[in-house]
């Protein structure tokens, strides 16, 4: 009889935990960030590269603020992967145009998926 009770409980855990299993999955998302407006493209540019840098320089809790990464379990391996710097050209009024840089920066992240 205790072999019994023993057997069942081993097969009733066994049958518990097997139905909460966690697999780790990669998540790839994307943020665009907006410079202030410059009189010309090459001080957006250079403020659209110092923002990246500064991404960069970033700790990975503050990273993960700024890219707004949002998950149901913690985000772990924060990594930038590409960035990209183009400029918005437009005008403020009839007479001054001025140029802003638009940030597009890729990333990935791996969070725990949990398995039904």
């Amino acid at each position: 009889m205790k072999k019994f009770t023993t057997l069942t409980a081993v097969a009733a855990t066994l049958l518990v935990s097997s139905s909460v299993f966690a697999a780790t999955q990669v998540v790839h998302s994307d943020k665009t960030f907006n410079t202030d407006a410059y009189t010309n493209k090459a001080a957006a540019y250079d403020a659209g590269f110092d923002y990246i840098d500064g991404l960069k320089k970033l700790p990975a809790n503050e990273l993960r603020h700024a890219l707004t990464v949002i998950s149901n379990s913690p985000a772990q391996d924060l990594t930038i992967d590409k960035t990209k710097v183009t400029i918005k050209e437009f005008a403020q009024t009839r007479d001054q145009v001025v140029y802003r840089a638009v940030v597009d920066v890729d990333y990935h992240f791996t969070t725990i998926k949990k398995q039904d």
